[in-house]
């Protein structure tokens, strides 16, 4: 019974996605990135076990945020390790918005893979970086879209970057923060926090209702390395 639920389920979803691609046609656009994800040997987990090892190993204090089934939660090496998500997994069944105004903890490490939309993700960064040792780090996911469907808001694929490709743009301009992108698993974004002096650009004005075309337009100038650039 449980099964045929599940079958259900993803049936409705299926015909939900088919519907809204018919609905938002008028936005779709050909081009196609060809990341091959599946051939760089590297993903996220590898990263931010990376930045927990340069910032104190088992006992650097790590944030994630949106942990759903707690695939890299439970991968990272820290004995001090907190989540949150509002369904499952992590340590906290909350948002990450009211997490943030309870929390007075200061952390090495965030990760932020929560609800994947410019104006949250935007926010979710600017509460991390408040609650960000100087000199710590805030690692993001999926700021790589492949194609118009794959971050189109509202969501219309099983493969889902959202538009969190936006606050990468805003990222690439900001001040007292280094900032880069590395070219593995949908694109995972490396922030360090230089100085408690950081700003980031508000481009909302011109970013909150902008298409794929945009960040046709921007994903040149963003700062992508490969693992092995990046890391170093």
């Amino acid at each position: 019974m449980l099964y045929l639920k599940k079958i259900i389920k993803f049936l409705k979803q299926l015909l939900l996605f088919q519907f809204l691609k018919i609905k938002y046609k008028k936005n779709a656009h050909p081009k196609i990135f060809e990341w091959n994800w599946d051939k760089k040997n590297f993903n996220r987990i590898a990263v931010v076990n990376f930045l927990i090892a340069k910032t104190g190993g088992l006992n650097s204090k790590y944030l994630e945020i949106g942990c759903q089934s707690n695939t890299l939660f439970n991968s990272v090496a820290s004995i001090k390790k907190t989540g949150v998500d509002p369904v499952s997994g992590g340590t906290h069944q909350m948002t990450s918005d009211d997490f943030f105004l309870s929390n007075k903890e200061k952390f090495n490490v965030i990760f932020i893979d929560g609800l994947h939309q410019y104006q949250q993700v935007r926010k979710d960064t600017i509460n991390s970086l408040n609650s960000l040792e100087d000199g710590g780090w805030v690692a993001f996911h999926d700021f790589l879209p492949t194609n118009w469907k794959e971050q189109h808001i509202p969501r219309l694929n099983s493969d889902w970057t959202g538009d969190c490709w936006k606050l990468a743009i805003e990222l690439t301009h900001a001040q007292n923060l280094d900032f880069k992108i590395i070219k593995i698993d949908n694109g995972v974004g490396i922030l360090q926090k230089k100085s408690s002096d950081w700003f980031i650009p508000d481009l909302s004005k011109n970013l909150k209702t902008a298409g794929f075309e945009k960040f046709m337009e921007n994903v040149e100038k963003m700062p992508l390395y490969s693992f092995y650039e990046a890391l170093k």
